[in-house]
């Protein structure tokens, strides 16, 4: 029986064959098929069936490293049969998705197919500043590899499809014990259905099976009866597996289906909010070149020029399709264009109403949530919505948009992995996004009422003015030596018997190697990937935020610090404001607290921070971490790129209640905001809390209003 280590490396091997040179031979067979596309509902789905299918065939062995042997081997024949990039797919998320499989390798894509992220031209930092087509002055952003892959990433951990339901052990319980929690938890009626659609024999009393079986002969019964279904047959006349799969799969009723997969929790709400963030960054690295913030590609537009076009330019890459390019002032087709339009006047009716139709029943609520699902396509059988009115507007127009000019194209707009590259992407997503806003926006405004017994100043003495708050300060940790406790030194330098001062730019007192400043500082770097090829990317030079809180109340109260940044000159647009960090912190009763909190542990950053290509670490492999350790924003990005003279910005800290948020510590990998945990998402509020409803007053005003809110100006200076 193979290791675990040799598994790890038979899985890494698996990988480099179906993105790899072996691959290649696989194109010209691909070149007569339609790409794969994670935008397509039936190759999505199709993914996640066989990701599905490695976790039982994973399940049923005797031991875990047997069963982890067995999906490679399934995998291994599935690519024989079915396009390279769906399998590649499949296992990915197996491997993201099942507890025991989170110890195989999944290559870090910057680092198995740095070819996906050469830049489309040739470029420098003086280039970057003034190229003929307006929109490539944007190109180091929109190609960044790490923005990429991180984007690639979050749709493979929030598949709309569903994940193959498999818990995650109990708390003391071996990641073995996976399928025998499934059995103990799952649906009764729904298991009913699953067995009674795997052995429809009349004679079959399947509720009174699952009514004194134990979680073991379930499972047992379970992998006997779907055995036929995943296993290759020698008798010409039957279906391959892929298409018995989704014949079965298809067949389900929605209980039985949701034993089989779920999704994640709150999708629809994420996909909104992370796309939003998303936009927020690209509007705010827009302003910091003097251009214009992202215009929606809405309806007005759907039938008209798109002005912008894309080559990516990217070299043969073996197992895919080449990506093609899109001219400017390409149009949709009139048939693209009626099918937008009704998509969009039926979710038009649903924001107007309140409600969205579903499959049986009646109507459902309009929240970020459902709203989300029915604009991405989530999985009808799991969110219950009638697929028929709401089949996906973001994944059609992301299909309209790659088949340009012809009908026939593989625009990048395919692959969430290269996706972003396309200026078409962001007016796109700025569309959907809309529909997001138009909802929140109906909504009242938050009343604060439920703030917690904590003070952030906004001044030390004299009325309250926003954005130079005493209590946060911005330092910089470039010359911090090696071995040291800043935080030591922070609480050291700016609490006790100083608490109730103010400090200036400079050397902390006492701390010399923290420097108070008022400016964070940009520039472009330029890195090798590991074939060779050289990219222009930003990074920032380090720093850390402290910040000072009071506690007013005669009891320990534990509070959930959320920080934001948003360019000044459109600081009163609640969509602009940039998440950066959301921390749980303890503070005494009746005391004070001084939190250090670098930017590499930002909840939003990816763990391990990186900052540049060739040093990329693979993320932790623990088949027991909650967590999704390889996914998150990159830190290299962290910060928008600002302008030699010098960009405003504006820093808002709020605290909530942390007993009613329920945030979680922040962990050791993943991105607490971005990409959350399998369970629940960990945090109780809406995403993006407060700026996720129109507020009662100027943002502003708000921040010297609430007593546990405060702000600070800064400036981002750009070095070349």
């Amino acid at each position: 029986m193979p290791t675990i280590d040799e598994l790890r490396t038979r899985s890494a091997d698996l990988f480099a064959n179906l993105l790899g040179e072996r691959a290649g031979a696989e194109r010209a067979r691909a070149a007569q098929e339609r790409p794969f596309s994670w935008f397509d509902p039936d190759d999505a789905a199709d993914a996640v069936g066989l990701a599905a299918q490695l976790a039982i065939v994973s399940g049923a062995a005797p031991t875990e490293d047997e069963g982890l042997q067995r999906a490679l081997d399934l995998a291994e024949a599935r690519a024989e049969q079915l396009p390279p990039a769906l399998v590649a797919e499949a296992t990915a998320l197996f491997i993201t998705h099942h507890p025991p499989a989170r110890q195989l390798a999944k290559p870090r894509t910057v680092r198995i197919l740095p070819e996906l992220f050469t830049p489309s031209r040739p470029t420098d930092a003086v280039e970057l500043e003034g190229p003929l087509d307006p929109e490539r002055t944007f190109d180091y952003w929109r190609e960044d590899m790490f923005a990429n892959e991180h984007h690639g990433h979050w749709h493979r951990v929030y598949p709309y499809p569903g994940r193959p339901f498999v818990p995650r052990p109990r708390p003391g319980r071996l990641a073995t014990s996976v399928w025998l929690e499934w059995a103990e938890t799952s649906d009764r009626a729904g298991l009913s259905d699953l067995f009674g659609k795997l052995d429809a024999t009349p004679a079959q009393p399947w509720p009174e099976f699952l009514a004194a079986a134990t979680p073991k002969e379930i499972c047992d019964k379970f992998f006997l009866l779907v055995q036929p279904i995943i296993e290759e047959s020698t008798d010409p006349t039957v279906d391959p597996p892929s298409r018995r799969w989704r014949t079965f799969t298809r067949s389900l009723s929605p209980a039985a289906y949701r034993v089989l997969f779920q999704l994640n929790d709150r999708p629809g709400e994420l996909f909104f909010y992370m796309h939003r963030q998303m936009l927020a960054r690209y509007d705010a690295e827009r302003l910091s070149h003097g251009r214009k913030r992202v215009e929606p590609f809405s309806p007005d537009r759907f039938g008209k020029p798109i002005p912008e076009g894309y080559s990516p330019n990217l070299p043969p890459i073996p197992g895919m399709q080449p990506f093609t390019s899109r001219k400017p002032n390409a149009t949709l087709p009139d048939g693209d264009v009626r099918q937008l339009n009704t998509m969009h006047t039926t979710l038009e009716t649903a924001l107007s109403e309140g409600k969205l139709l579903r499959q049986a029943g009646s109507p459902t609520a309009v929240d970020s949530n459902s709203l989300g699902e029915a604009v991405e396509a989530a999985q009808a059988e799991l969110t219950g919505l009638r697929s028929a009115s709401y089949p996906g507007l973001h994944n059609v127009g992301h299909r309209m948009f790659a088949v340009l000019p012809d009908g026939n194209g593989n625009g990048v707009m395919n692959i969430p992995a290269v996706a972003i590259r396309d200026p078409i992407f962001w007016r796109w997503h700025k569309y959907i996004d809309g529909f997001n806003t138009k909802w929140e926006d109906s909504q009242p405004p938050y009343d604060f009422s439920d703030a917690p017994p904590v003070v952030l100043r906004d001044a030390l003495s004299g009325p309250a003015v926003p954005w130079v708050s005493p209590d946060v300060l911005l330092v910089s940790t470039a010359g911090l030596p090696s071995g040291t406790d800043p935080a030591a030194l922070a609480t050291a330098a700016v609490g006790g018997t100083a608490f109730d001062s103010a400090f200036a730019a400079g050397p902390l007192p006492g701390a010399e190697d923290l420097v108070v400043v008022e400016e964070l500082t940009t520039r472009f770097k330029r890195s090798a990937l590991s074939n060779g090829t050289t990219v222009t990317h930003l990074v920032h030079d380090p720093f850390a935020l402290i910040i000072r809180v009071r506690n007013i109340a005669a009891r320990p109260t534990a509070i959930t610090l959320r920080v934001f940044m948003a360019p000044a000159q459109v600081a009163d647009d609640r969509t602009m404001w940039i998440e950066l960090d959301k921390l749980l912190v303890e503070v005494p009763a009746g005391g004070r607290s001084v939190v250090y909190r670098p930017d590499t542990e930002f909840s939003v950053v990816k763990k391990p921070a990186e900052t540049e290509p060739q040093t990329v670490l693979a993320g932790a492999m623990d088949p027991t971490d909650p967590d999704y350790c390889d996914c998150g924003w990159p830190y290299t990005l962290l910060l928008p790129r600002g302008t030699p003279e010098g960009m405003a910005f504006r820093l808002a800290v709020f605290c909530t209640d942390a007993a009613r948020d329920l945030v979680r510590s922040s962990s050791e990998c993943g991105s607490m905001s971005f990409c959350g945990a399998v369970e629940r998402y960990p945090d109780t509020r809406d995403m993006g809390y407060p700026f996720s409803r129109p507020f009662a007053r100027s943002i502003s005003a708000t921040i010297v209003d609430v007593p546990s809110a405060a702000g600070r100006s800064l400036t981002i200076r750009h070095q070349q």
